[in-house]
């Protein structure tokens, strides 16, 4: 199929609005994008849902030329959206939430991916294939502070995090310890604003009330707490990203290793983290032999696991995979992204890695026009 220059297959990248003089985030990502797609003959544009005239189907967004930077155009309502939306607001989300559905409702228009739901709907649909099972860890929804004392008084320790929470905002470690009798609860983590915090308590009453204050509204699990650590304390993950290519099959883009600052919770490069080459790092932990086994089990996880979301979900065009790995070599599925970034990529100057994972959201598109 050939296209002419007027008459180009537009493909509508759907963000978040922000407040800026270019009002959306991760500019270099959707600049490199639009010149991919230039090439593969479609036209790349960005829009806020916020932006729809729906009288007269048109949206207004931003189309990048090389010449002369991003510029502000109307455009016809795109036949294809790739979304990357993510909110901080509830509000944000329920008017994100109404548009889609309008969107999704017009036969001219389809989406490259459906956004995945929560972390715990994502659990549920994990637990469905046994094969998957050992590698889940023990996760509940959080109910209730009495339920929080239990789960402490059996394992001393608990991770929180949020259900819709992303960057490792929010996320905590609660621990419980006695000594001569008397009980004591530690908790440290991130707060809504990444920010790293730390607080002790003398009872569990105290330590729930401040928790609640963390907490707020929003809907959270508690989950086992693993010790994804290095030998030196450092936390880490191995993020892998899942991608459709150009005949709509999934492949693995790349694969590294995110390391925490040290005395950090959490590994996300947004809390100051740094990127790490996947098996050199694995085999300073645990030595060439099991290193290779460790990445080999990751790869077929990796693999396992989108078109086993996307049967019971619906179509996909991408997914950034966590696993953490604990001290005694165990892997551990710890969270599943429908909108993953590329920032490991580039700090680990993979340049086939990142200019594929840039490049597969066009070859996809393409396909899903042919």
């Amino acid at each position: 199929m050939r296209w002419t220059p007027h008459h180009r297959p537009r493909l509508g990248v759907m963000v978040t609005e922000r407040n800026r003089p270019l009002p959306f985030a991760d500019a270099a990502f959707y600049r490199r994008l639009s010149v991919y797609g230039a090439e593969q003959g479609i036209e790349v544009f960005v829009f806020s849902p916020n932006r729809i005239d729906w009288a007269q189907s048109v949206v207004q967004g931003y189309v990048y030329d090389e010449a002369g930077g991003w510029q502000a155009r109307q455009f016809p309502l795109p036949s294809l959206i790739y979304d990357r939306c993510f909110f901080s607001s509830k509000e944000g989300y329920t008017a994100y939430r109404h548009h889609v559905r309008k969107l999704r409702a017009r036969r001219d228009i389809r989406f490259l991916g459906n956004g995945l739901g929560g972390k715990w709907e994502v659990a549920r649909m994990l637990a469905k294939d046994s094969a998957l099972l050992p590698y889940l860890p023990e996760t509940a929804r959080l109910h209730s502070g009495a339920q929080l004392k239990a789960w402490l008084a059996e394992k001393q320790e608990a991770f929180l995090k949020p259900e819709g929470g992303s960057q490792g905002k929010g996320a905590l470690h609660v621990q419980r310890t006695e000594e001569a009798g008397s009980e004591r609860y530690v908790a440290e983590g991130r707060d809504g604003r990444n920010q790293p915090l730390s607080r002790a308590f003398p009872d569990f009453l105290a330590c729930w009330q401040w928790l609640r204050m963390i907490i707020g509204a929003r809907p959270y699990l508690l989950q086992a707490y693993l010790s994804l650590h290095t030998a030196e304390g450092i936390a880490y993950d191995v993020r892998s990203l899942m991608q459709k290519n150009g005949r709509g099959l999934w492949e693995m883009t790349g694969v590294g290793v995110r390391a925490g600052k040290p005395g950090s919770l959490t590994s996300n490069l947004h809390g100051g983290g740094k990127a790490e080459e996947v098996s050199s790092f694995l085999t300073r932990q645990f030595g060439e032999a099991k290193a290779k086994e460790l990445l080999s089990v990751i790869t077929e996880l990796s693999l396992r696991i989108p078109p086993l979301l996307e049967n019971d979900h619906g179509r996909l065009v991408e997914l950034g995979l966590d696993f953490g790995i604990d001290t005694q070599g165990r892997i551990w599925i710890l969270e599943i992204n429908s909108k993953p970034g590329r920032t490991l990529f580039a700090e680990l100057r993979d340049e086939r890695a990142r200019a594929d994972s840039i490049a597969n959201p066009i070859r996809y598109a393409r396909f899903l026009l042919h």
